[in-house]
């Protein structure tokens, strides 16, 4: 997948695994200046993300990543606030990036 990048954001590198399967972790803080965010699921069970600025559960209204997928945010519409994840299972892998 191609993400537009803004002129002059630089990309801050998210990567990591779920360190206790079950628990919602912080991916990242609040960001007043993100401009955008992608997440892959490199692992064989489904992620979620909660980018409201609450914890991330294994269901609605947090956003389902399934293996192999690639949640990213809109042009324009990504969240400043505070993204979480959780994975049912320690060590699912994970490759992000925010601008």
């Amino acid at each position: 997948m191609d993400t537009i990048m803004y002129a002059g954001a630089s990309v801050v590198d998210l990567s990591g695994a779920i360190t206790t399967g079950g628990t919602a972790q912080a991916l990242v803080g609040a960001n007043p200046s993100r401009r955008g965010f992608k997440v892959f699921n490199a692992s064989n069970g489904d992620l979620w993300i909660n980018d409201f600025g609450a914890t991330a559960v294994a269901a609605s209204p947090s956003e389902r990543i399934p293996s192999g997928a690639t949640y990213a945010s809109e042009i324009g519409g990504a969240t400043i606030k505070a993204i979480s994840i959780i994975g049912a299972t320690t060590g699912q892998a994970f490759t992000a990036r925010e601008w």
